[in-house]
């Protein structure tokens, strides 16, 4: 498991970035189009391979850029899975204000503007295991897990409505824990159920989404949409290869016939 920080500093050259190592595999950009990591959104994805990742973003922050402007963290986990309990609070985080609220407080201390800056100046630190101690001490208050059973198949629902909400906890313990692949996220960009319908035919794995801003009440299916992207990547190559054989083909064919009249 390992964990990365975005944060800015107090100066205005240290603008938002990574403390320390940039993550190796931003897996979290395919949804790019779909979230507002500039606000307060939840994403989880497992992976083909098991491996489970994590980003809460909009984590406030006590301290205040150059111009006064509220600092807020990015916080992204990766393999959260080796750690079910961390996994679950930080989930709560990403939807609750409070538990929200308090992450931030903990990051802060744990971060305080002379340690950002002195790190965003070029200083080395060990940041990947100051920030994962500071996440299990946290953990350590934290509440019991819910209970709810996951819904199957890819759906949208509220972030304000309790069952949606439920849904997704138990979404999200699936994904922590069992195969298939899949996402879990909130979203400020989408506010429809045929929004978040089109955004799911670009994936590849089912999807659980919560709404920030919708008239969505209750979980609600996702009907069929157009063919995952992968499925049409593959079918827009064989339509290529087939193009292609067909002018071969074709180039034959002519070349046959000029070969035959230069004979005649």
């Amino acid at each position: 498991m390992r964990a990365h920080l975005m944060t800015r500093g107090t100066r205005r050259r240290h603008d938002y970035a990574f403390l320390g190592e940039v993550p190796p595999d931003q897996w979290w950009k395919e949804l790019a189009r779909w979230v507002l990591l500039e606000s307060e959104e939840l994403v989880v994805r497992r992976q083909e391979d098991g491996r489970t990742g994590l980003v809460v973003s909009g984590i406030p922050s006590r301290r205040s850029d150059a111009i006064g402007t509220r600092i807020r963290h990015t916080l992204v986990v990766d393999a959260v899975h080796e750690d079910q309990r961390l996994a679950r609070w930080l989930v709560r985080c990403g939807l609750d204000d409070a538990e929200r609220t308090r992450l931030g407080e903990a990051l802060d201390a744990a971060f305080d503007g002379d340690l950002v800056d002195a790190l965003m100046s070029g200083e080395d630190g060990e940041v990947d295991a100051r920030l994962l101690d500071t996440l299990l001490k946290a953990v350590d208050d934290a509440e019991g897990g819910e209970t709810s059973k996951d819904v199957p198949g890819s759906w949208a629902g509220d972030v304000h409505d309790e069952a949606s909400v439920r849904a997704f906890m138990a979404r999200v313990r699936r994904l922590l824990t069992e195969e298939p692949a899949g996402y879990a996220f909130t979203t400020h960009v989408l506010g429809s159920v045929s929004g978040v319908e089109r955004a799911a035919s670009a994936l590849p794995d089912e999807v659980a989404v919560l709404l920030h801003d919708s008239a969505v009440r209750g979980v609600q299916h996702l009907g069929k949409g157009p063919a995952p992207a992968r499925g049409r990547e593959r079918t827009t190559g064989h339509r290529k290869a087939r193009a292609a054989l067909l002018t071969l083909a074709g180039l034959a064919v002519v070349l046959g016939f000029w070969w035959v009249f230069r004979r005649i």
